[in-house]
């Protein structure tokens, strides 16, 4: 199974806060200031002709912003007064050369600074939408397994792969204390793991806060015992946040022991890259030690993963909708509040029921929107929309083209207005949006705690 996360470790520019770049800062500067002097001592800072060392603060704008840029303008800038009130050179102030240095390497830099913010931006956007690709890739291979296994079952001889994954849920469900969800969830993980994987020998361990191995295991198949954390399938595992194992040949000829005391190590992580605990198995049946198994354990403790990093509160909602929509509400209220990354929660309000009608409007849903179908404290039917990366503004975008729905399927004159479909919008805010997003959900709308969770 691929869980190549890449794609979240790129980074668009370099860091301008870290040593290197302050070192580069003066490194720079400084080069440009030995060379004027070594090829023009009678004018080193090129006053009276092109202003070479100005490259100096323009190329450090372009490569790490406004700060950097100002601050090496200003050592020209400074060099140019000592040189005019202690040296022999520059009898006259060059008040144009001064502003022209400053002026450069402030608007280069100013210009990186705002194109570095709309990449961030992009940046965030794409991992978003990466994030819900990965969710809806486990959840197709999820489905695509569970009917495999269905088929080659007898009926009756054991629990479907959903049901497994809803006793872990209401598991879950029982936690008490967040802090503690691994520790208190490991024994039904590994008992899944076990199941589907025909674990022998295994056990499940947690990481410190240095990512490194607990020596003993929170639950186990089997006697796993304590574990060597510096085996070298454990710091491949760790290293690449993948699936490793022993090869089957190895295995076959017995040749795995001198590489590692383990045939597989499988890393408990989540769709955002967090690494969890690690699964280590010891012994598993040789005709089951093949990709296909493999990779249904990987997808099995990957969702394992995400039902550990969960909203606590979105869990005790009743019903699996009510609960994705509301960790995903978090997911969105996190990235306004975070990363300035703007997203729009709306309510269409249908006094009547209508099926048709809103059958229309599940219909007419984007690709990254999130429908919810609730009633509410006006006993009205409502279409809940969560539309991340998605201001205010579109939701007038998304209203017209629910109108040109509206009069292809009812005919001309049918507008929202017509119909009484009332639409309320709420926009989530960098800061302060919790408080109104709750009261925008329990009073504007008149939902309540046990439909979502804030």
């Amino acid at each position: 199974m691929d869980t190549d996360l890449t794609h979240r470790e790129h980074s668009l520019a370099p860091q301008a806060g870290n040593v290197s770049a302050w070192s580069e800062t003066f490194g720079l500067t400084a080069l440009a200031l030995i060379l004027g002097f070594w090829l023009a001592p009678e004018d080193p800072l090129q006053v009276f002709g092109f202003p070479w060392p100005m490259l100096a603060p323009l190329l450090l704008g372009v490569r790490y912003g406004f700060v950097k840029a100002l601050i090496s303008a200003s050592l020209l800038v400074i060099t140019l007064l000592l040189l005019r009130f202690y040296g022999p050179l520059y009898d006259e102030l060059p008040g144009p050369y001064i502003i022209g240095v400053l002026v450069s390497g402030m608007l280069v830099g100013e210009f990186r600074d705002l194109w570095g913010r709309r990449l961030e931006g992009l940046k965030m956007a794409n991992e978003y939408r990466q994030y819900r690709l990965d969710e809806f890739t486990r959840a197709h291979q999820m489905l695509r397994i569970s009917h495999d296994r269905l088929e080659q079952r007898v009926a009756g001889s054991g629990q479907s792969l959903r049901s497994s994954l809803l006793l872990l849920r209401e598991r879950m469900r029982e936690l008490k204390t967040p802090d503690e969800a691994l520790i208190w969830m490991a024994e039904p993980i590994i008992d899944l793991l076990g199941q589907y994987g025909s674990l022998r020998v295994a056990g499940l361990y947690a990481l410190n806060k240095e990512r490194q191995v607990m020596p003993w295991p929170l639950a186990t198949v089997g006697e796993m015992g304590e574990l060597d954390a510096d085996d070298r399938l454990i710091r491949l595992c760790l290293d690449r946040g993948d699936l490793v194992s022993v090869g089957e040949d190895a295995i076959e000829h017995g040749e795995g022991q001198g590489f590692s005391s383990l045939q597989a190590c499988i890393p408990l992580i989540d769709t955002h890259g967090n690494l969890l605990a690690i699964l280590a198995v010891r012994q598993m049946p040789f005709f089951l030690f093949n990709d296909k198994t493999l990779s249904l354990l990987m997808l099995l403790a990957g969702h394992a993963a995400d039902l550990l990093q969960s909203d606590p509160r979105a869990l005790q909602l009743p019903g699996a909708d009510l609960q994705s929509f509301s960790q995903q509400l978090h997911r969105s209220l996190m990235d306004a509040e975070r990363h300035r990354l703007t997203g729009t929660l709306c309510l269409l309000e249908v006094p009547d029921v209508d099926e048709d009608l809103m059958r229309l409007f599940i219909e007419s849903q984007r690709g990254l929107d999130l429908h919810l179908r609730v009633r509410n404290g006006r006993d009205n039917d409502c279409l809940l929309i969560l539309m991340p990366l998605t201001p205010q503004t579109g939701v007038s975008g998304f209203a017209a083209r629910l109108e040109q729905l509206l009069a292809k399927q009812f005919g001309p004159g049918y507008t929202l207005l017509e119909l009484g479909v009332l639409v309320r919008q709420f926009e989530l805010q960098p800061a302060g949006s919790r408080t109104a997003l709750r009261e925008f959900l329990m009073k504007e709308c008149q939902l309540n705690e046990s439909q979502i969770a804030v």
